[in-house]
């Protein structure tokens, strides 16, 4: 197989496998677990192809996903976090100073966090819904939910270290033998 029609075809199937996976975010407890899959299996563009495509993907998930995924929270939460965090994850790890790394993750996490929340409880969402059973923390549930959101966000990017050993090790094989 020509290494282009290659690329073209692997891009277009897994932009199609990440609306696929975002379509799950129907149900009420995916809403924040789908994008974050989703944005891996754009990543997996990185290992197969290169960045510059995975970038491209993720582009072509992200404005497809603008028209087709019903549920709008969820996309929020991919375009603006967990669709193109995986690609520059790589990035960041070039920084071999860990307390710089962990410093980055935290302030691209916060900012992008807090912009994706205030466009959701802007545009798609009423406020009350999303505290809703959060009223025994008063003014600091808001900030509760961030502070919950980072714990969760660097254990989906610890996750990713090993999801990235078992793409490279189990399935990247198996697809290099099938396309020779």
């Amino acid at each position: 197989m020509n290494r282009n029609s290659f690329n073209v075809a692997y891009c277009g199937v897994t932009c199609a496998l990440s609306l696929i996976v975002m379509f799950a975010a129907i149900i009420p407890s995916m809403t924040y677990v789908m994008p974050a899959v989703s944005g891996v299996v754009i990543w997996t563009v990185c290992g197969q192809v290169n960045r510059k495509w995975a970038f491209m993907t993720y582009a072509a998930a992200a404005v497809m996903s603008l028209f087709f995924v019903p549920e709008k929270e969820s996309m929020i939460y991919f375009v603006m976090i967990f669709g193109y965090y995986p690609l520059i994850r790589d990035l960041i790890h070039r920084f071999s100073f860990a307390p710089i790394r962990f410093l980055i993750k935290l302030v691209f996490f916060n900012a992008t966090a807090i912009l994706a929340f205030t466009i959701v409880v802007k545009l798609f969402v009423d406020i009350g819904q999303v505290l809703e059973g959060m009223e025994i923390f008063g003014d600091y549930a808001v900030f509760l939910l961030l502070l919950l959101g980072n714990g969760v966000f660097f254990f989906y990017d610890l996750s990713l270290r090993y999801v990235y050993y078992a793409f490279s090790n189990w399935i990247t094989p198996a697809i290099k033998r099938k396309i020779k």
